[in-house]
């Protein structure tokens, strides 16, 4: 379940020297004689911000024990991310502190982009598009 929720193969953890290792053709070369595939296009996780990343790990944290762990997983319309995206915004601009608006903000856009990927994907109903994007 872990795996399938997660867009993960479970077939392809663990298989040894079967599975090949990706390369994209260009190479990064280091000044010790190194060579590695290069980074570009894969992201830079090391650039994320940290505080903002363990905000939002508090929200996901918070949201487990009010609604159950993976709720947000079973499928939400896209619109009720996008109105609480504005309304934490707003609140937040207004110099409202009785919660954390920032990262309720990035807890709803993560949120957001991954239901709108697992619809694309036709994992969740494309139903709950319902801001037609």
């Amino acid at each position: 379940m872990f795996f399938q929720k997660r867009g993960l193969r479970k077939n392809n953890i663990n298989k040894g020297n079967k599975m090949k290792t990706h390369s994209s053709g260009k190479m990064s070369h280091f000044t010790t004689g190194a060579v590695r595939d290069c980074m570009e296009g894969k992201g830079l996780p090391s650039q994320m911000p940290t505080s903002a990343l363990r905000a939002a790990s508090r929200r996901f944290e918070e949201g487990a024990e009010k609604y159950g762990r993976g709720n947000w997983e079973k499928g939400i319309p896209l619109s009720r991310y996008v109105d609480s995206i504005y309304r934490h915004l707003w609140d937040f601009l207004e110099g409202d502190e009785e919660e954390d608006h920032l990262s309720a903000v990035i807890w709803n856009a993560m949120c957001l982009y991954e239901t709108k990927e697992k619809i694309d994907e036709e994992c969740l109903p494309s139903s709950l598009n319902d801001i037609d994007v």
